[in-house]
């Protein structure tokens, strides 16, 4: 525990990697920072198995860690490139193919486990004079006293600063402090991640199929196209996926290979399985006078896209753009706008989008199934509908004010 805070800029609730990409920022710009968690990263090891929690890092993402100046060390320790993706479905013969050339891009993104995002952002913090650490710590109050917001802390010291920040995930407890609404509908399934060693080598491809249960993703974790490395993310209804977890590795083995097509030949299960409840989220607001929400603690999406993560990144990037710009009191609820107003519109879609893919490629209903594998066709088959899709997912659309990538 370090000494006691006065008054500080920021305070960043949640040491994850939205709360750590931020705190990276923020003190490049020479903000004074406290960080409170209840545990710190763990400490990486390069020469350990892959985790099975991974992140695909979006081109626009990697381009804010470079910017936060930790992507060289995450690339030294261990990163697999993927510049194709394949989306199929179950019910039909409808199939669609992304290559990165189409955008004129070297890769579509970057598989990267989440405790090494972590532990870079963490290592590249600890030489910075201006940021103290509560960790373990917790907040279980806050108020705001005239030209600051005050934090009180479990141990009832209490920390002043113009801003709070929110990065503390899903059951956010700043967000609950702070009396802002939540949304959360249960999608009534299970993400299940493992990896896998597979038959044949994953060809840098991500690849993704559309089952009536749920998705199943396999994403190249192997270095290489050669590698057969594979970490799965496999959403499945609650029943069948308690069904999976129970399963020994042999048995799951076999249906994660049937699961697949086959795509890869026969899957070998080669780590723990984990699991967790998968459901949508949505925070009624992103700020607050001298509060706001970034990452899970404003909004959570299905994962069958990869795009949770990457749109916590993008909103981290974004608030520490307006408060690098701004010349007024960067707690004031009129700055903290501009940063709602320039996210809600990406996440609504997001959000919307991801909800309708759940709806529609779970269903079994002839005509529905009839229509999605048109429209799967149809994109196929229209180069400029592809472009935008990709563009958007890895973060390259103009309309998104992000770090550029130097």
């Amino acid at each position: 525990m370090t000494a006691k805070a006065t008054k500080v800029d920021v305070i960043i609730v949640g040491a994850g990697m939205a709360g750590l990409t931020l705190a990276n920022l923020l003190a490049k710009q020479g903000k004074s920072l406290v960080m409170i968690d209840r545990v710190l990263p763990e400490k990486y090891d390069p020469a350990g198995t892959w985790d099975v929690r991974v992140t695909a890092v979006s081109p626009g993402s990697k381009a804010i860690f470079k910017f936060a100046g930790i992507w060289s060390d995450v690339q030294a320790k261990r990163v697999s490139e993927f510049d194709t993706m394949v989306v199929w479905d179950e019910a039909s013969t409808a199939r669609i193919n992304f290559h990165a050339r189409d955008v004129h891009q070297p890769v579509l993104g970057y598989i990267v486990e989440n405790r090494l995002i972590q532990s870079s952002l963490y290592n590249s913090l600890q030489d910075i004079s201006n940021i103290q650490w509560y960790v373990p710590g917790s907040v279980t109050g806050v108020a705001h006293c005239d030209d600051v917001i005050e934090v009180t802390l479990d141990n009832n010291e209490v920390l002043r600063a113009e801003l709070l920040v929110g990065a503390d995930g899903s059951q956010s407890v700043v967000r609950d402090l702070a009396e802002i609404s939540y949304v959360e509908v249960p999608y009534q399934q299970l993400g299940i991640v493992a990896n896998v060693k597979a038959e044949r080598p994953h060809q840098r491809t991500a690849w993704q199929r559309f089952l009536k249960t749920g998705p199943l993703a396999l994403l190249p974790t192997g270095i290489g196209k050669e590698n057969h490395e594979c970490s799965i993310v496999w959403s499945a209804e609650n029943e069948y996926a308690m069904q999976l977890m129970q399963m020994d590795e042999e048995a799951f083995s076999k249906a994660v290979t049937k699961a697949s097509n086959s795509q890869l030949g026969n899957l070998t299960v080669m780590s723990e399985r984990a699991c967790f409840p998968l459901h949508s989220g949505q925070a009624g607001n992103l700020v607050r006078p001298r509060i706001a929400l970034v990452g899970d603690a404003a909004h959570t999406l299905h994962p069958l896209a990869g795009q949770g993560a990457n749109l916590g990144f993008t909103d981290v990037a974004v608030i520490a753009h307006i408060l690098e710009e701004t010349k007024r009191d960067i707690g004031s609820l009129r700055v903290l706008r501009k940063y709602e107003r320039a996210r809600a519109g990406e996440i609504r879609v997001m959000q919307h989008a991801m909800d309708a893919f759940v709806a529609v490629y779970g269903s079994s209903f002839k005509p529905l199934v009839a229509a999605r594998s048109i429209a799967l066709n149809m994109a196929e088959h229209t180069p400029s509908m592809k472009r935008f899709f990709m563009r958007h997912a890895m973060g390259l659309n103009s309309g998104r004010p992000v770090y550029s990538d130097r």
